[in-house]
């Protein structure tokens, strides 16, 4: 910090980037995103699996729907919000279990 600059507190946070939310360390908000992200993208794949291995016409476009609704949402950002990102990490580890049971039913 030059004297210039001297007393003023520069903004940690790159622009374009949300600021870590009140009552939450940089950590917690960083594994908070990831796991977000992480899980939007496993269900999104898993949607993939099972639309490929369906074969009724109406379940297959309701498989590959769903797909097609979490890559909006990855590319949307909307998931390293926190009020967004912590009920997918609350839900999505059941939401990922049951749909890699119908995909290892639907393979055999």
């Amino acid at each position: 910090m030059n004297d210039r600059n001297k007393g003023e507190r520069s903004d940690s946070t790159p622009r374009g980037h949300l600021p870590i939310p009140p009552g939450m360390d940089l950590m917690e908000y960083l594994e908070l995103k990831e796991d977000a992200k992480s899980y939007i993208q496993t269900v999104g794949y898993l949607y993939v699996d099972l639309a490929f291995h369906e074969e009724n016409p109406e379940q297959k476009e309701k498989y590959e729907n769903e797909s097609k609704r979490h890559s909006k949402l990855l590319k949307s950002m909307k998931w390293m919000e926190v009020e967004v990102a912590k009920p997918i990490v609350a839900e999505y580890p059941e939401l990922i279990r049951r749909l890699r049971e119908k995909v290892k039913q639907s393979e055999s």
